[in-house]
């Protein structure tokens, strides 16, 4: 893919918060990353949120932490089909809950 496309793919994807994510919607994961912020490393999911709409969202970081670069490499290649999961808000501690499900 030359690197005009690879820019208006880029531009195309917005990127959204977790909590915009509709509680018990199975959500696509479409690509897979890694990312160098200033937090540290990021994992960051781009997803099919709708039949037109793809969105990117960063992973928390309790999440980030358990994505290894097979889980990265496995779902880029097709090999898996998996889908993120937003389950809410943890009554207790206020953290995301976030499942991965084929």
């Amino acid at each position: 893919m030359d690197l005009g496309k690879r820019f208006e793919e880029a531009n195309a994807y917005a990127s959204v918060s977790v909590a915009s994510l509709e509680p018990h919607n199975r959500y696509p994961i479409i690509r897979a990353k890694r990312l160098s912020t200033k937090f540290g490393m990021s994992g960051v999911f781009t997803l099919r949120s709708s039949d037109t709409t793809i969105v990117q969202i960063f992973l928390p970081q309790r999440h980030s932490d358990v994505v290894t670069d097979v889980d990265i490499q496995s779902s880029n290649s097709g090999a898996v089909e998996l889908n993120l999961v937003y389950k809410g808000v943890c009554g207790y501690s206020k953290a995301y809950l976030l499942a991965v499900e084929p």
